[in-house]
């Protein structure tokens, strides 16, 4: 099996429109299932001329963008297919960590807008069917009546201080005894300061100040934009709030619980970044 792989320095541009004049190449999906190699865990990356000969059976292709000047699509398996010989399909989630930093943004495009693709055949004012614009990333009612575009939801995710101490929680989907920062979905009429101060208020009943952006991360579980923020603790007793939150604590920056890795998550590099502020100051005790 000959398969084109990108340089582990190549970045991947999100395109609406495509050159026609590019060389193709697919990355393969089925539901939100990724086709990666059995055993390197490595994403498949497919000719045209792969994908016609593979014998898998495709719904739809969807652009995505470029890479190394090579236009890339997803190709939207049918259920009932099978997929090539030394391949298997596993879901995004699990792949955190085996896929490299420079193909999560890629990854998660596909997931997204494949997702975004089904699950908006008809029209949610009138009922009729929708297709693919011509020129815009938007599915249109065959009546030219509604255009709609890629839903993303936006949340917050918020690293609490107090000195020298990390506020960390535990949800209570959360696998094993996994804390992280404190996180929650912006919602309608919300600036994002006031949903930061909202979702902690809410989930561990204190309040804060100073919250100063730190970055963003497209989080395709489902369709979230997760705007990450640092801030500082003002006031109140923490308290978990029962329902999302079974455990809330503060700890040390030299004795943390475990937490979700800097590689895969914002949240880990949220709690990264700010321990090597705390060692950049050179703190008494620091190691």
């Amino acid at each position: 099996m000959l398969m084109y792989t990108p340089n582990l320095d190549s970045n991947f541009l999100p395109e609406n429109i495509e050159d026609p004049k590019l060389e193709t190449i697919f990355i393969t999906i089925k539901g939100d299932e990724l086709l990666i190699d059995a055993k390197t865990r490595n994403l498949v990356f497919l000719t045209e001329d792969e994908i016609k000969w593979s014998g898998m059976e495709i719904l739809e292709k969807h652009f995505l963008g470029t890479i190394e000047n090579k236009a890339c699509f997803v190709a939207d398996l049918i259920e009932k297919s099978s997929v090539m010989n030394d391949t298997v399909l596993q879901n995004m989630m699990s792949l955190l960590g085996f896929i490299p930093d420079n193909l999560f943004g890629l990854c998660s495009r596909a997931v997204q807008l494949t997702r975004w693709y089904k699950t908006n055949q008809y029209c949610g004012k009138c009922g009729s069917t929708m297709h693919k614009h011509h020129t815009e990333r938007a599915m249109e009612c065959d009546k030219k009546d509604n255009l709609v575009y890629p839903k993303i939801s936006p949340c917050v995710i918020v690293l609490v201080t107090r000195k020298d101490k990390i506020l960390l929680a535990h949800n209570k989907n959360f696998p094993g005894k996994i804390f992280s920062t404190l996180a929650g979905f912006i919602e309608a009429g919300e600036t994002v300061e006031e949903a930061i101060s909202r979702e902690i208020l809410e989930e561990v009943n204190i309040r804060i100040s100073n919250p100063v952006y730190f970055g963003s991360q497209s989080w395709p579980f489902p369709s979230q934009l997760m705007l990450g923020f640092h801030a500082e603790y003002l006031s109140g007793t923490v308290k978990p709030d029962g329902e999302e939150i079974d455990i809330a604590e503060w700890f040390s920056y030299k004795s943390l619980p475990q937490v979700p890795s800097s590689k895969i998550s914002i949240s880990g590099k949220l709690i990264e970044s700010y321990i090597s502020k705390l060692k950049e100051k050179n703190l008494p005790g620091f190691k």
